[in-house]
């Protein structure tokens, strides 16, 4: 549950603009209070209470003492790798401002560093800066997803997806995905939510050939690199693997985004300059830690 010290609250918004699934809303009389429709939809990813500057904010079982600390004041990006692993945050947040091609050459060049299982690299990559494209494509990617919905109402689709995908992505797709899109689905249609590509300047696609060698490992592995590069220029971002299905599935996506009939994209990244700063950093356990 989330709850909001109403004494301490500014009413400065913030929680209101960093949630990703828009959990907050101001009230008729100023107070910020949460919508009881999208209280299944917490994830308890602290991102509201990282960014309250006097600590109003209250997310299921965390809690300020225990979960989080104080980030770093400084604004170089010359970071220590501590200090760069315990700032990041998936951003979702984005200020109006494109991204330098310059800037994204430097990411894809860190990507370039990751190291492959077994040599050449059989990553590759599509780069999209045009936001204006990358909007005007977010409508069919909307559709696709309405046309999930639908399925997955349905026990036979339903079956007929399991058996595609598996069991591990299945439950995923049951249990976080569609209640995520049942509750944001009619905001996305009338084009007042994006949940998809979040609003990003820019997006980085990583392909691979299909019936070919598992290739998945190497891209987290080369995705996480990106995003580490992508933290150290002070920009942010998130991988959304949201977004892959929706091109995937659609010939006229695929063709759009410049897909060839052999490749299919594993993940995504969106890239962009944060438009909110986080104040404290937050602390995640392992489920279990063995040494022998």
């Amino acid at each position: 549950m989330i709850s909001i010290n109403h004494e301490k609250c500014r009413r400065c918004l913030l929680c209101v603009e960093v949630c990703p699934n828009q959990r907050f809303m101001k009230s008729d009389l100023g107070l910020i209070e949460s919508k009881l429709e999208r209280v299944h939809l917490c994830l308890e990813c602290g991102q509201c209470m990282a960014v309250c500057p006097t600590c109003s904010v209250k997310a299921g079982a965390l809690s300020y003492e225990k979960d989080f600390f104080e980030l770093s004041n400084s604004e170089s990006s010359d970071k220590t790798f501590d200090e760069l692993v315990q700032s990041r945050r998936s951003v979702r947040n984005f200020k109006n401002q494109p991204v330098p091609k310059e800037i994204l050459d430097e990411i894809v060049e860190a990507i370039s560093f990751a190291p492959p299982s077994f040599p050449p690299h059989r990553t590759e990559l599509i780069v999209i800066n045009d936001t204006n494209f990358i909007r005007r494509t977010l409508p069919r990617m909307v559709e696709n997803y309405k046309e999930l919905l639908k399925m997955m109402k349905n026990p036979i689709m339903r079956r007929i997806i399991k058996k595609k995908i598996g069991q591990p992505k299945f439950l995923t797709l049951k249990n976080h995905l569609i209640p995520l899109l049942t509750v944001k689905m009619p905001e996305m249609e009338k084009g007042n939510e994006d949940a998809i590509t979040r609003g990003a300047p820019a997006l980085i696609l990583f392909l691979t050939e299909k019936n070919k060698e598992d290739n998945s490992q190497n891209i987290s592995i080369a995705a996480t690199y990106g995003m580490l590069k992508i933290h150290s220029l002070g920009l942010g971002g998130a991988i959304m693997d949201i977004i892959p299905p929706a091109i995937n599935r659609d010939p006229e996506l695929r063709k759009m985004y410049c897909i060839p009939d052999t490749h299919e994209i594993v993940t995504s990244l969106t890239v962009g300059y944060p438009r909110i700063k986080y104040r404290l950093g937050i602390k995640r356990d392992l489920k279990s830690v063995k040494y022998i």
